[in-house]
């Protein structure tokens, strides 16, 4: 079995290309110039450096590989076109490289995201439910989605929506952990948002079960972990987990606005995102960012294995061994 994975140098594609060797698959990472390859150093993989804006690139990626998953893309950028042109217009290319290159019956797995879904309202989202993204990032995730599932009439190809993802290698939810070790919690507004998780190694597990799978060919898949949790008790577990007291800071959302207002602006001047802007604070308004792994239990076997407390304290062991924490 041979295997592509774009964005193979980051948190989820290098846990993802572990994942893969070690089921015995013979790895080819697309990686951009200048990447940090830390993850990919010293493994049996063959990298292929290449641009989604070059066609060439892609064809040498595609050529020979049985499974394509596509895990790059952007979650920031200064504006609207930058978020388009780095998960729609980027998919669209590969999906045609496959097309025109890849060997038939290749398989092709897109990592999207549950921004590309929306929030959810009451009941955790299953994946009969009309898409509602209320963001730049997830309307460009969903238009990726549609291509991929256009592509999918004449070619195998599956989608997979992630909710939010920890884990080693993470730096993003990394910035929560150190937040709670210098005792302070921040949670925007009065009420904490109400998420799901997974941990990254129950995600990749989930993905290579459903490029297994025959049943999969045109669905998506939400691939979380059992129950939810919502950022106050986030923050209590973790807590417990660092051996750390807190104090909890509401932030109003006037001063979150003004925050995001400001991000905007920068990056309108400077073409460099920011980690807050008004795209995000649309996101980060919501109550609710629930979603259902039944469909993917019931037919491809997903099975999360970690849960919440343990996989927190292994994340923060990882990082402190790592010099993160």
């Amino acid at each position: 079995m041979r295997a592509l994975v774009t964005g193979a140098s980051g948190f989820i594609g290098s846990n993802l290309v572990d994942r893969l060797l070690a089921e015995g698959v013979r790895v080819k990472c697309l990686v951009r110039r200048g990447s940090d390859l830390t993850w990919l150093r010293d493994l049996p993989v063959t990298l292929v450096t290449g641009d989604f804006q070059e066609s060439a690139s892609l064809a040498q990626a595609v050529a020979d590989t049985d499974l394509v998953f596509h895990v790059a893309g952007v979650t920031r950028a200064a504006r609207r076109a930058g978020y388009f042109q780095g998960n729609y217009e980027a998919t669209c290319n590969l999906l045609r490289a496959c097309e025109d290159y890849g060997p038939p019956g290749q398989k092709f797995v897109f990592i999207s995201s549950l921004a590309a879904a929306g929030p959810s309202s009451g009941s955790p989202l299953t994946e009969d439910l009309d898409p509602q993204p209320v963001s730049t990032y997830g309307e460009s995730k969903l238009w990726a989605e549609n291509a991929v599932l256009e592509f999918s009439r004449q070619h195998p190809a599956t989608i997979i929506r992630p909710p939010v993802v920890y884990g080693p290698r993470d730096r993003d939810t990394l910035l929560l952990f150190k937040s709670l070790k210098r005792g302070l919690q921040v949670i925007p507004g009065r009420v904490a948002q109400r998420v799901s998780l997974v941990h990254v190694h129950d995600l990749v597990m989930g993905i290579w079960l459903a490029a297994g799978s025959h049943r999969t060919p045109g669905r998506v898949y939400y691939l979380c972990g059992d129950g939810h949790c919502d950022w106050q008790t986030l923050g209590e577990y973790l807590g417990r987990v660092l051996g750390r007291r807190f104090r909890t800071f509401h932030v109003p959302w006037w001063l979150m606005r003004l925050v995001a207002l400001g991000g905007s602006l920068a990056s309108q001047f400077t073409s460099t995102p920011t980690l807050m802007n008004l795209d995000k604070l649309r996101e980060i308004r919501q109550t609710q960012w629930l979603c259902s792994n039944e469909r993917a239990k019931a037919e491809i076997g997903f099975q999360p294995a970690v849960d919440l407390l343990t996989g927190l304290a292994a994340t923060a062991a990882w990082y402190k061994e790592a010099g993160w924490l």
